[in-house]
């Protein structure tokens, strides 16, 4: 599954140069996860309280490549790269809008919890929603 999340920079986002502080790019991977989900129908409150499963995040890995800037225009790409037993992970890949010129790549690991914080298998209806896709596909 593939979803593009349009964002555009304001200056609250910038530094005194006009340049995207480096703290902004993990709300912006926050809004692209969410977008994700909400583009395959899940409102997660409803799925944790239906399901009795929840996901957290465990990692997220980040590079940075080029600066955004205020004013800029630009577009999120969220994946699904792989689902493993306990695990899904997303990948994600920032540009200006209508540009080539890749800003920031970035991975994040959710792992799925019980209502008891143990680790459960990533539930079929994850799965199934969320198929893997590989980047640049």
């Amino acid at each position: 599954m593939r979803v593009t999340l349009p964002i555009n920079v304001v200056a609250f986002e910038t530094d005194y140069g006009g340049v995207v502080s480096n703290t902004r790019y993990l709300e912006y991977i926050e809004r692209g996860r969410y977008a994700l989900f909400h583009a395959a129908g899940f409102n997660m409150e409803d799925y944790t309280r239906e399901h009795h499963v929840l996901f957290v995040v465990r990692k997220v890995e980040i590079e940075y490549l080029s600066p955004a800037r205020h004013e800029d225009a630009l577009e999120l790409q969220i994946i699904v790269a792989e689902h493993t037993r306990t695990s899904t992970v997303l990948k994600f890949e920032l540009r200006r809008k209508n540009e080539e010129l890749l800003l920031l790549r970035a991975q994040q690991t959710l792992v799925y919890i019980n209502e008891s914080w143990r680790p459960v298998r990533v539930p079929q209806i994850f799965r199934d929603a969320f198929p893997v896709e590989e980047a640049g596909n």
